[in-house]
């Protein structure tokens, strides 16, 4: 028997088969006259490569320098077997079935080659380098998120408070001139009695607002 080949039924490659089918007995027939013709009334070489459960050997035959199995495959009257792959003569079978497979004829006269698929390109992630910066915290929260503010930039968050309540004092604000809507920026007192930036996030009534200073995340 000889290794590493499909063929159709009838072929002396007696392995997997589309048994019954038009194209399975057209390549039966082509394969014999064409074994028989390149190998008989020739001294050939076996060369046994291992053995089936039957006791059968299986193997190689040569000719000349020429193999069977790749002759059948090569002239696409054979297919390459996957346990092809731990034999030396793997590579050579598999560039003989390439080269049947481009002339579509025989046994892959109705191929169609598969699309082949879109790797997409990731690019490999930078190691993360530590960028410390001095902040000064404003809040932590009861989930363990806090706020902080930029001590390099801190000044200039002073100037515009300083700017904005200067403004303020010139041009108070006349009660009823704004009607809060939830989402918009706003200036609201705190506690302290002094002004700063917030934003609304709820309205109980035309009187009551819950704001988030967005400066110090309360």
């Amino acid at each position: 028997m000889l290794a590493q080949t499909l063929h159709p039924q009838g072929t002396i490659v007696a392995l997997e088969t589309s048994a019954g089918s038009h194209l399975g007995l057209a390549i039966r027939d082509s394969a014999c006259p064409y074994s028989a013709g390149v190998f008989s009334c020739f001294c050939v070489e076996v060369e046994v490569e291992s053995m089936d459960k039957a006791g059968n050997f299986i193997g190689w035959l040569h000719i000349e320098g020429v193999n069977l199995s790749v002759a059948l495959v090569e002239n696409a009257l054979s297919k390459v077997h996957f346990t092809a792959e731990r034999s030396s003569y793997y590579k050579t079978l598999v560039s003989a079935e390439e080269t049947a497979r481009q002339r579509k004829e025989k046994l892959w006269a109705n191929y169609e080659e598969k699309p082949k698929e879109e790797v997409a390109q990731f690019t490999e992630e930078k190691e993360r380098v530590a960028k410390y910066r001095a902040v000064y915290v404003t809040e932590i929260t009861d989930g363990l998120h806090f706020y902080a503010q930029d001590v390099e930039t801190g000044t200039k968050l002073e100037g515009l408070m300083e700017s904005m309540r200067g403004e303020i004092a010139t041009q108070p604000p006349v009660e009823g001139s704004f009607s809060p809507r939830r989402g918009d920026f706003c200036i609201a007192k705190f506690a302290d009695g002094e002004w700063y930036r917030a934003r609304v996030e709820k309205l109980e009534s035309p009187a009551k607002v819950h704001v988030f200073y967005i400066d110090y995340g309360n």
